[in-house]
């Protein structure tokens, strides 16, 4: 009989070896597996515990003789044990069961019932102990602390949590009654403070894309911190290029906001499906022009503003997929960061004098924020760092124009955005 343990490791083993997505791993699993199906809401809290806590799992193991640890199915299973024993419920029967699987003797795992985080990192100090409790990469938390960020413990385990679910409306539509209607469907939304069209998913953001108002196009379910995006760019009456549109989310918000015309566009085929899918539902495809290709070589000249939210490290959406601390490594903050930066010379290059430049990205590491935003005011003096409206994020110590969305401090995605003018 397999375990939902052992579901659990294969899927963890296999996202790490395909650097790719839990929730793709598990979907291929039960796609090939249907008779496991059953198996899916446990698999789901394993999975997810044990990419968030990996570290501590990690270490406490080794206090207890067993290692070295790796990505193998075998020691991910090992892991899945210690995380049920630390955090779960880890039933006499159960604990049998994966001591002859794992090897890990039954009093062992009586000991890691016991045993807390502060146990653990018991010895260590700074970064070291940080890294522990949050089972963060040492390198990402020298990142996150050159870039400044505020209350860097807090940060940690906000992004150790679920995320908060938002929505954006479309303009026109009557908030209190979408609201009412919206309650009936067992889903729950307070409107936002700060953004006249977002609001914060209550209860029921898993059926929030199950609704009659979704499948009409009325709102679109969209991060807070992502929504800031288009607010900033100031769209209204101009023509918006989006050449890392994904889903076009920020593309058709742009069009709600009045743009002119939009053009959006994606590396990825399979991306720009989406799009359509997207401008469709949103009834929106007749105000955009969509295509196949690379933003570091647009296909046009001449625009008012540029929407660029390039590939990153993601480390702000750990909430979402905290898998990426399993496999994500320095290397790939330098590549993104170089990848970034080519995509806004480009985007300054093509744009006319006046237009704006929104740089944004799902991270907060010095080396992409930070380090882009400089390096592209070193290379294009035509381009200056301006100040955005609506302010509701933080600002950066070193680039005080800039705005960063915290989780622990706003509710949101980690979020950093610039904004530059062509002179």
């Amino acid at each position: 009989m397999v375990l939902p343990e052992e579901v659990a490791a294969r899927i963890l083993a296999e996202a790490v070896r395909r650097r790719g997505s839990l929730r793709d791993a598990a979907a291929l699993y039960f796609q090939r597996h249907p008779e496991h199906e059953y198996m899916k809401p446990l698999v789901r809290v394993l999975t997810l515990g044990v990419a968030r806590h990996y570290i501590l799992l990690d270490r406490a193991l080794e206090l207890l003789g067993y290692g070295p640890p790796s990505h193998s199915t075998s020691w991910m299973l090992t892991r899945v044990a210690a995380f049920e024993a630390m955090f779960g419920r880890l039933k006499p029967s159960r604990a049998r069961a994966l001591s002859e699987k794992t090897g890990v003797r039954l009093e062992d795992l009586e000991k890691l019932r016991e045993m807390r985080p502060r146990d653990v990192a018991k010895g260590l100090s700074g970064l070291d102990r940080l890294s522990v409790l949050y089972s963060f990469p040492r390198w990402m938390l020298e990142e996150l602390l050159q870039a400044g960020v505020p209350e860097l413990p807090r940060l940690l385990e906000a992004l150790n949590r679920d995320p908060q679910r938002w929505i954006r409306i479309r303009p026109g539509v009557d908030v209190e009654r979408l609201r009412e209607s919206l309650r009936g469907q067992g889903v729950e939304i307070e409107p936002d403070r700060d953004l006249p069209d977002v609001a914060r998913i209550v209860e029921g953001a898993d059926r929030a894309t199950r609704t009659r108002e979704y499948r009409e196009g009325l709102y679109v379910l969209q991060d807070k911190a992502s929504a800031l995006v288009a607010h900033v760019a100031e769209p209204q009456g101009r023509l918006v290029v989006d050449p890392t549109a994904g889903a076009a989310i920020k593309a058709s918000h742009a069009a709600w906001l009045g743009s002119r015309y939009s053009v959006a566009g994606d590396l990825k085929p399979q991306r720009i499906g989406e799009a359509v899918k997207t401008l469709e539902r949103l009834r929106l495809r007749h105000h955009a022009d969509i295509y196949v290709g690379d933003a570091r070589r647009l296909p046009l000249r001449g625009f008012d503003v540029a929407i660029i939210d390039p590939p990153c490290t993601d480390i702000g959406r750990l909430q979402y997929e905290p898998e990426i601390k399993l496999w994500l490594t320095r290397g790939h903050a330098k590549y993104f960061r170089r990848l970034q930066l080519q995509m806004l010379l480009e985007a300054v290059d093509a744009a006319l004098p006046g237009a704006r430049i929104v740089y944004s990205v799902c991270t907060l590491t010095h080396s992409e924020t930070i380090w882009v935003t400089r390096r592209l005011l070193e290379k294009r003096p035509e381009a200056e760092l301006v100040e955005q409206k609506p302010r509701i994020g933080e600002r950066p110590r070193r680039l005080p124009q800039a705005q960063r969305m915290l989780p622990h401090l706003h509710g949101t995605q980690g979020f950093y955005i610039a904004v530059f003018e062509k002179r």
